[in-house]
C-alpha cells in the first residue's frame, strides 16, 4: 500500500516538473522568436533606450 502511494507521489512530482520545464522552454523560445521578428529599426531604438 505504501508503494502505491509513493508511486502516485512520484508521478505527481514528475508531472509538475514537466509542466514547469515546458513553461520555461516556451518562455525562452517565445522570447527568442519575438526578438527575431523585431525590425532592425526597433532593435536599434530599444538598444539606444537601454544605454
Amino acid at each position: 500500500m505504501t508503494d502505491n502511494t509513493s508511486d502516485t507521489a512520484a508521478k505527481k512530482v514528475k508531472y509538475i516538473a514537466s509542466i514547469i520545464y515546458l513553461l520555461i522552454f516556451t518562455f525562452i523560445v517565445g522570447g527568442t522568436y519575438i526578438n527575431q521578428q523585431m525590425s532592425p529599426e526597433k532593435q536599434q531604438i530599444k538598444h539606444l533606450e537601454i544605454k
